[in-house]
């Protein structure tokens, strides 16, 4: 990779994400100025910040933008519109097995039928208004609840992971089918087909995007009980090598598609920037805590400043770009 390919991939990045932070006060504004005006309590600071500045923002800007660089056509108004409120809607989702506990029958109901409910709260208000508007503006609304039904089903599986005893195999199981079957609920919103493999090659890709998401949750996976590759690793390298496989093989899969191979370059490039590079430069950083406990990982010896990896810093994001530059994807 050369530097002038990482420049332009963090132009688009950046444009990509300034485009759509001014979507997101432009559609969802007063939206949200409404919400926290007539706030229960039912909704935090967090949810609104998770809807502005990371699903809301990520799924149509990354996301987004990596699958219609895929099949080399811009995102319309409308499919940015069905992005936007399935981000808008994803943390809230969420929620309802996280923070509520809600009972497998009433997360049904607002799944399968949500014009028949109002919500009893503020939280429940604003994610059924949120998931109305992604049916009504998604291409094909029946394929979006079809892998909203497997979003569910992977949820409760991940239930397990606040248990103890599961092997390193069920725990990467459980990520990647977490992250798979919900880059498949957001990619079901788009207008195009898909082709021959697509939806393994970004079950896959998905799979390792949750799998950077753990890494870089580590600290608050850790305290809420939640075991992931990375809380209960006790060798970084480790699970450093076993992301690099799974990469590998996101890569592959996408490789092997029919789309031309620039877009299927463009959107790599995007992913890998947005995503792999920053956990190598994570990877570093949990490598230097080993080096305080006989080079084992141990993870309640580590403060909370050994266990976050602040991305903001320069020197990380320049880390960043040399993991992009150097590494050897064999994207062809």
């Amino acid at each position: 990779m050369t530097i002038f390919a990482a420049g332009k991939t963090i132009g688009s990045l950046y444009s990509s994400v300034k485009r759509q932070h001014s979507f997101i006060n432009k559609e969802l504004g007063n939206i949200l100025a409404n919400a926290q005006a007539t706030n229960d309590g039912s909704l935090e600071a967090s949810d609104f910040k998770k809807i502005t500045n990371y699903y809301g923002l990520a799924v149509p800007a990354i996301l987004g933008d990596a699958i219609c660089a895929l099949r080399g056509f811009k995102m319309s108004y409308k499919e940015r519109l069905a992005l936007t409120y399935q981000g808008a809607m994803t943390g809230l989702f969420d929620d309802f097995f996280d923070k509520y506990d809600m009972s497998d029958e009433k997360v049904m109901t607002f799944m399968e039928h949500p014009e028949e409910l109002e919500g009893d709260n503020s939280a429940e208000k604003l994610f059924l208004f949120f998931y109305k508007n992604a049916l009504a503006n998604a291409h094909n609304p029946s394929l979006v609840l079809q892998y909203l039904r497997e979003v569910y089903k992977a949820q409760v599986e991940s239930k397990k992971q606040a248990t103890t005893g599961l092997t390193k195999e069920e725990i990467l199981d459980i990520t990647i089918r977490k992250g798979g079957v919900s880059v498949l609920f957001y990619r079901a919103a788009l207008c195009h087909p898909f082709v021959a493999n697509e939806e393994t090659a970004l079950h896959q890709m998905g799979g390792l995007m949750q799998f950077g998401n753990d890494v870089f949750d580590i600290y608050k996976d850790n305290n809420a009980g939640i075991h992931t590759l990375v809380t209960t690793m006790q060798n970084t390298d480790s699970v450093r090598k076993l992301f690099t496989a799974e990469l590998n093989k996101s890569i592959a899969l996408t490789n092997s598609l029919s789309y031309p191979l620039k877009n299927k370059k463009k959107s790599l490039q995007l992913v890998i920037m947005s995503l792999c590079s920053r956990c190598y430069v994570f990877f570093d950083q949990l490598e230097e805590n080993e080096k305080s406990t006989n080079n084992i990982f141990t993870i309640e010896k580590y403060s909370r400043k050994q266990l976050v990896c602040d991305m903001d810093l320069l020197i990380n994001k320049w880390k960043t770009i040399r993991y992009f530059i150097k590494q050897k994807y064999h994207i062809y």
